[in-house]
Protein backbone atom coordinates (compact mmCIF):
# COMPACT_ATOMS: atom_id res chain seq x y z
CA UNK A 1 0.00 0.00 0.00
CA UNK A 2 1.37 3.55 -0.77
CA UNK A 3 0.00 6.89 0.78
CA UNK A 4 -0.46 9.94 -0.11
CA UNK A 5 -1.58 13.52 1.78
CA UNK A 6 -4.14 15.77 0.94
CA UNK A 7 -4.31 18.88 2.94
CA UNK A 8 -7.55 20.53 3.05
CA UNK A 9 -8.02 24.41 3.74
CA UNK A 10 -10.58 26.31 5.45
CA UNK A 11 -9.65 30.20 4.79
CA UNK A 12 -6.03 30.18 5.21
CA UNK A 13 -5.61 27.77 7.71
CA UNK A 14 -4.53 24.14 7.61
CA UNK A 15 -8.28 22.47 9.16
CA UNK A 16 -7.20 18.59 8.45
CA UNK A 17 -4.48 16.79 7.41
CA UNK A 18 -5.03 13.16 6.75
CA UNK A 19 -3.18 10.50 4.61
CA UNK A 20 -4.65 8.46 1.83
CA UNK A 21 -4.44 4.97 1.05
CA UNK A 22 -4.33 3.20 -1.82
CA UNK A 23 -6.73 0.37 -2.21
CA UNK A 24 -7.04 -0.55 -5.60
CA UNK A 25 -5.25 0.71 -8.74
CA UNK A 26 -6.51 4.34 -9.40
CA UNK A 27 -8.18 4.69 -5.99
CA UNK A 28 -7.01 6.36 -3.06
CA UNK A 29 -9.12 6.34 0.20
CA UNK A 30 -8.88 8.82 3.32
CA UNK A 31 -7.13 7.26 6.46
CA UNK A 32 -9.98 8.44 8.59
CA UNK A 33 -13.85 7.95 7.64
CA UNK A 34 -17.32 9.42 9.66
CA UNK A 35 -19.15 6.52 10.24
CA UNK A 36 -22.92 7.07 9.67
CA UNK A 37 -24.23 4.46 11.60
CA UNK A 38 -27.51 5.99 13.39
CA UNK A 39 -27.03 4.60 16.81
CA UNK A 40 -23.85 6.79 16.80
CA UNK A 41 -25.47 10.07 16.20
CA UNK A 42 -27.14 10.86 19.73
CA UNK A 43 -26.93 14.73 19.58
CA UNK A 44 -27.41 15.44 16.33
CA UNK A 45 -29.27 14.30 13.06
CA UNK A 46 -27.37 11.95 10.44
CA UNK A 47 -27.53 14.76 8.11
CA UNK A 48 -26.27 17.47 10.47
CA UNK A 49 -23.11 15.28 11.45
CA UNK A 50 -22.26 14.31 8.26
CA UNK A 51 -22.99 18.21 6.83
CA UNK A 52 -20.57 19.03 9.60
CA UNK A 53 -17.66 16.50 9.22
CA UNK A 54 -17.53 17.72 5.21
CA UNK A 55 -17.67 21.32 6.33
CA UNK A 56 -14.43 20.62 8.93
CA UNK A 57 -12.82 19.26 6.37
CA UNK A 58 -13.68 15.26 6.58
CA UNK A 59 -13.84 14.27 2.85
CA UNK A 60 -14.77 9.76 4.34
CA UNK A 61 -18.52 9.14 4.90
CA UNK A 62 -18.79 5.55 5.64
CA UNK A 63 -22.90 4.37 5.31
CA UNK A 64 -24.47 1.13 5.09
CA UNK A 65 -28.30 -0.53 3.58
CA UNK A 66 -28.48 -2.08 6.60
CA UNK A 67 -28.16 1.60 8.83
CA UNK A 68 -30.99 3.49 6.80
CA UNK A 69 -28.83 5.84 6.12
CA UNK A 70 -28.34 6.16 2.45
CA UNK A 71 -30.95 8.85 1.86
CA UNK A 72 -29.20 11.31 5.22
CA UNK A 73 -26.31 10.77 3.96
CA UNK A 74 -27.01 11.54 0.01
CA UNK A 75 -29.06 15.06 1.58
CA UNK A 76 -26.09 15.83 3.40
CA UNK A 77 -23.57 15.68 0.20
CA UNK A 78 -26.50 17.67 -1.65
CA UNK A 79 -26.37 20.65 0.89
CA UNK A 80 -22.68 20.04 1.28
CA UNK A 81 -22.09 21.33 -2.34
CA UNK A 82 -18.52 19.72 -2.74
CA UNK A 83 -17.59 18.67 -5.92
CA UNK A 84 -18.22 14.73 -6.07
CA UNK A 85 -14.85 13.71 -6.92
CA UNK A 86 -13.21 15.35 -3.32
CA UNK A 87 -15.64 13.12 -1.58
CA UNK A 88 -15.06 9.29 -1.03
CA UNK A 89 -18.64 7.89 -0.15
CA UNK A 90 -18.32 3.95 1.58
CA UNK A 91 -21.26 2.11 1.61
CA UNK A 92 -22.23 -1.66 2.45
CA UNK A 93 -24.63 -4.13 1.24
CA UNK A 94 -26.10 -7.49 2.81
CA UNK A 95 -24.02 -10.55 2.55
CA UNK A 96 -24.30 -13.41 0.98
CA UNK A 97 -27.16 -11.95 -1.46
CA UNK A 98 -26.12 -13.47 -4.82
CA UNK A 99 -24.93 -11.86 -8.19
CA UNK A 100 -27.87 -10.07 -9.10
CA UNK A 101 -29.05 -8.94 -5.77
CA UNK A 102 -25.93 -7.22 -4.95
CA UNK A 103 -25.87 -5.37 -8.53
CA UNK A 104 -29.90 -4.42 -7.92
CA UNK A 105 -29.20 -3.11 -4.45
CA UNK A 106 -26.81 -0.59 -5.11
CA UNK A 107 -28.45 0.73 -8.83
CA UNK A 108 -32.09 0.33 -7.63
CA UNK A 109 -31.36 1.56 -4.02
CA UNK A 110 -28.03 2.77 -2.79
CA UNK A 111 -26.94 4.99 -5.56
CA UNK A 112 -30.55 6.70 -5.82
CA UNK A 113 -30.48 7.16 -2.16
CA UNK A 114 -27.19 8.62 -2.00
CA UNK A 115 -28.00 10.48 -4.88
CA UNK A 116 -24.69 9.68 -6.70
CA UNK A 117 -23.42 7.99 -10.20
CA UNK A 118 -21.22 5.46 -8.41
CA UNK A 119 -19.89 4.96 -5.34
CA UNK A 120 -16.22 4.92 -4.36
CA UNK A 121 -16.49 1.59 -2.39
CA UNK A 122 -18.49 -1.15 -1.57
CA UNK A 123 -18.40 -4.04 0.95
CA UNK A 124 -19.96 -7.01 1.59
CA UNK A 125 -21.16 -6.19 5.13
CA UNK A 126 -21.31 -9.90 6.82
CA UNK A 127 -19.77 -13.08 5.66
CA UNK A 128 -22.91 -15.07 6.68
CA UNK A 129 -26.26 -14.83 5.96
CA UNK A 130 -27.40 -14.44 9.49
CA UNK A 131 -24.53 -11.79 10.89
CA UNK A 132 -25.61 -13.82 14.50
CA UNK A 133 -23.47 -16.15 13.14
CA UNK A 134 -20.10 -14.24 11.87
CA UNK A 135 -17.16 -14.63 11.68
CA UNK A 136 -16.14 -18.01 12.67
CA UNK A 137 -19.64 -20.05 12.40
CA UNK A 138 -20.46 -19.85 8.65
CA UNK A 139 -17.76 -22.89 7.80
CA UNK A 140 -18.82 -23.36 3.98
CA UNK A 141 -22.44 -23.26 3.91
CA UNK A 142 -21.97 -19.50 2.20
CA UNK A 143 -19.35 -20.03 0.48
CA UNK A 144 -20.88 -19.87 -2.68
CA UNK A 145 -23.28 -16.70 -2.33
CA UNK A 146 -20.18 -14.87 -1.43
CA UNK A 147 -18.74 -15.50 -4.20
CA UNK A 148 -21.88 -15.16 -5.98
CA UNK A 149 -22.36 -11.54 -4.31
CA UNK A 150 -18.53 -10.67 -4.94
CA UNK A 151 -18.89 -11.19 -8.84
CA UNK A 152 -21.79 -8.54 -8.59
CA UNK A 153 -19.79 -5.79 -6.98
CA UNK A 154 -17.15 -6.62 -9.52
CA UNK A 155 -19.72 -6.42 -12.60
CA UNK A 156 -20.60 -3.10 -10.86
CA UNK A 157 -17.23 -1.88 -10.75
CA UNK A 158 -16.69 -3.17 -14.63
CA UNK A 159 -19.66 -0.64 -15.61
CA UNK A 160 -17.83 1.84 -13.49
CA UNK A 161 -21.33 2.00 -10.76
CA UNK A 162 -18.74 1.34 -8.10
CA UNK A 163 -14.54 2.20 -8.07
CA UNK A 164 -13.38 -0.52 -5.51
CA UNK A 165 -15.11 -4.01 -4.02
CA UNK A 166 -14.26 -5.39 -0.15
CA UNK A 167 -15.88 -6.76 2.68
CA UNK A 168 -16.38 -6.36 6.09
CA UNK A 169 -16.46 -8.30 9.30
CA UNK A 170 -14.54 -11.52 6.85
CA UNK A 171 -11.95 -13.41 8.48
CA UNK A 172 -8.51 -14.61 6.92
CA UNK A 173 -10.21 -17.63 5.42
CA UNK A 174 -13.03 -16.11 3.78
CA UNK A 175 -11.09 -13.09 2.40
CA UNK A 176 -8.94 -16.04 1.60
CA UNK A 177 -11.80 -16.97 -0.80
CA UNK A 178 -11.68 -14.72 -2.82
CA UNK A 179 -7.62 -14.68 -2.58
CA UNK A 180 -7.76 -18.12 -4.41
CA UNK A 181 -9.91 -17.41 -7.09
CA UNK A 182 -7.32 -14.44 -8.11
CA UNK A 183 -9.18 -11.63 -6.67
CA UNK A 184 -8.58 -9.07 -3.90
CA UNK A 185 -10.85 -7.42 -1.64
CA UNK A 186 -9.78 -3.77 -1.61
CA UNK A 187 -10.70 -3.67 2.20
CA UNK A 188 -11.53 -5.72 4.78
CA UNK A 189 -13.62 -3.76 7.31
CA UNK A 190 -13.60 -5.13 11.08
CA UNK A 191 -13.75 -4.31 14.69
CA UNK A 192 -10.27 -3.20 15.99
CA UNK A 193 -9.42 -0.67 18.75
CA UNK A 194 -6.77 -0.48 21.42
CA UNK A 195 -8.94 -3.20 23.56
CA UNK A 196 -9.85 -5.59 20.82
CA UNK A 197 -7.07 -5.94 17.97
CA UNK A 198 -6.49 -9.71 16.06
CA UNK A 199 -2.87 -8.75 14.80
CA UNK A 200 -3.10 -11.86 13.21
CA UNK A 201 -5.52 -10.86 10.95
CA UNK A 202 -4.20 -8.08 10.34
CA UNK A 203 -1.05 -9.90 9.02
CA UNK A 204 -3.15 -11.89 7.05
CA UNK A 205 -4.65 -8.96 5.36
CA UNK A 206 -1.35 -7.28 4.93
CA UNK A 207 0.21 -9.83 3.25
CA UNK A 208 -2.65 -10.21 0.67
CA UNK A 209 -2.78 -6.44 0.00
CA UNK A 210 -5.64 -5.96 1.43
CA UNK A 211 -6.51 -2.72 3.56
CA UNK A 212 -7.81 -3.38 7.08
CA UNK A 213 -10.27 -0.79 8.18
CA UNK A 214 -11.67 -0.41 11.88
CA UNK A 215 -14.95 -0.56 13.13
CA UNK A 216 -15.48 0.94 16.98
CA UNK A 217 -11.90 2.44 16.60
CA UNK A 218 -12.99 4.67 19.57
CA UNK A 219 -14.16 1.48 21.73
CA UNK A 220 -17.76 3.39 21.82
CA UNK A 221 -21.39 1.57 21.67
CA UNK A 222 -20.51 -0.68 18.82
CA UNK A 223 -17.76 -2.43 20.61
CA UNK A 224 -19.78 -2.96 23.57
CA UNK A 225 -22.84 -4.32 21.63
CA UNK A 226 -20.10 -6.72 19.84
CA UNK A 227 -19.42 -7.91 23.23
CA UNK A 228 -15.60 -6.63 23.53
CA UNK A 229 -14.50 -4.39 26.22
CA UNK A 230 -12.75 -1.06 25.18
CA UNK A 231 -10.02 0.73 26.48
CA UNK A 232 -11.80 3.91 28.24
CA UNK A 233 -10.55 7.45 26.51
CA UNK A 234 -10.61 8.38 30.28
CA UNK A 235 -8.41 5.59 31.27
CA UNK A 236 -5.28 6.98 33.13
CA UNK A 237 -3.01 5.36 31.26
CA UNK A 238 -4.03 6.20 28.18
CA UNK A 239 -4.34 9.83 29.01
CA UNK A 240 -0.35 9.84 30.63
CA UNK A 241 0.47 8.29 26.90
CA UNK A 242 -1.08 11.78 25.37
CA UNK A 243 -0.35 13.69 27.08
CA UNK A 244 3.25 12.97 25.79
CA UNK A 245 2.52 14.09 22.34
CA UNK A 246 -0.06 16.91 23.62
CA UNK A 247 -2.58 14.97 22.38
CA UNK A 248 -6.66 14.01 23.39
CA UNK A 249 -6.61 10.31 24.13
CA UNK A 250 -8.78 9.99 21.03
CA UNK A 251 -6.12 11.45 19.11
CA UNK A 252 -3.97 9.07 20.37
CA UNK A 253 -6.12 6.08 19.61
CA UNK A 254 -6.96 7.19 16.07
CA UNK A 255 -3.42 7.85 15.45
CA UNK A 256 -2.64 4.24 16.96
CA UNK A 257 -4.62 2.47 14.05
CA UNK A 258 -3.21 4.75 11.37
CA UNK A 259 0.41 3.96 12.31
CA UNK A 260 -0.46 0.37 11.93
CA UNK A 261 -2.14 1.09 8.68
CA UNK A 262 -5.51 0.56 9.80
CA UNK A 263 -7.62 3.22 9.06
CA UNK A 264 -10.31 4.43 11.44
CA UNK A 265 -14.06 5.36 11.81
CA UNK A 266 -14.99 7.85 13.77
CA UNK A 267 -18.55 9.48 14.94
CA UNK A 268 -19.51 12.19 16.61
CA UNK A 269 -21.72 15.33 16.53
CA UNK A 270 -19.57 17.50 18.71
CA UNK A 271 -17.89 20.09 16.82
CA UNK A 272 -14.80 20.16 18.89
CA UNK A 273 -14.28 16.68 19.25
CA UNK A 274 -14.85 16.27 14.90
CA UNK A 275 -12.21 18.78 14.77
CA UNK A 276 -9.52 16.86 16.99
CA UNK A 277 -10.29 13.42 15.28
CA UNK A 278 -9.36 15.16 11.65
CA UNK A 279 -6.29 16.54 13.40
CA UNK A 280 -4.74 12.92 14.91
CA UNK A 281 -2.58 12.79 12.05
CA UNK A 282 -0.22 16.20 12.98
CA UNK A 283 2.01 13.89 15.40
CA UNK A 284 3.50 10.66 14.82
CA UNK A 285 3.90 7.83 17.62
CA UNK A 286 7.07 6.44 19.28
CA UNK A 287 7.30 2.69 18.45
CA UNK A 288 7.92 2.33 22.18
CA UNK A 289 4.53 3.66 22.79
CA UNK A 290 2.98 1.88 20.19
CA UNK A 291 4.21 -0.84 21.95
CA UNK A 292 2.64 0.01 25.16
CA UNK A 293 -0.70 0.74 23.21
CA UNK A 294 -0.64 -2.34 21.73
CA UNK A 295 -0.46 -4.30 25.60
CA UNK A 296 -3.07 -2.27 27.26
CA UNK A 297 -5.82 -4.12 28.78
CA UNK A 298 -9.31 -2.84 29.48
CA UNK A 299 -8.80 -3.16 33.51
CA UNK A 300 -10.19 0.77 34.22
CA UNK A 301 -13.55 1.34 33.94
CA UNK A 302 -14.27 4.59 33.46
CA UNK A 303 -17.16 6.79 31.24
CA UNK A 304 -16.52 6.78 27.50
CA UNK A 305 -16.36 9.80 25.97
CA UNK A 306 -17.00 10.39 21.91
Amino acid sequence: MRCQCFVVLLGTAVSAIVPNVSIAPGVDMPMLALGAARASFTTCSVQDGVEQWLHLGGRHIDTANDYGTQPDVGRALKAAGLPRQDVFITTKIPGPIGRQAAIDMIEKTSLPQLGLDYIDLVLIHFPCTSNQDFPNKCGDKNREERLATWEGLRQLQKEGKIRAAGVSNYNAEQVAEIINIGDRPAVNQVEWHLGYHNETLLTSMKRWGVTLEAWASLAGPTASMAGHSGISLGDPRLKQVADKYNASTAQLALRWCAHKGVVPVTATCNKDHAQGDLKAFAFDIEEADIAVLDHLNPEISMPVVV
